[in-house]
């Protein structure tokens, strides 16, 4: 894992508009790095868990019951990190 990469992911996730690009870089560059996670803690977040619940209800055209929220905290990159199911 290239932690520099980190920069571009934050970029992307800030300018792009394309989910799927953000996604297939993310994947390519952390999804398998158990040490991407490793930097973090876990963390709460209820503006975060809000904006999810309110993005996933727009996707969906309905509310959608979201479950086991694993959300992380990388300090140094000021970065959340999560994973959710529905």
């Amino acid at each position: 894992m290239n932690i520099d990469r980190l920069q571009s992911l934050k970029q992307k996730l800030t300018n792009d508009a394309d989910l799927s690009d953000i996604w297939l870089f993310y994947m390519d560059h952390f999804a398998d790095w158990p040490e991407f996670t490793d930097l973090g803690e876990p963390a709460h977040n209820e503006y975060l868990d809000a904006v999810l619940q309110k993005t996933c209800q727009q996707m969906f055209s309905r509310a959608i019951n979201i479950s086991d929220f694993l959300l992380i905290y990388i300090a140094p990159y000021h970065l959340f990190h999560g994973a959710f199911l529905s």
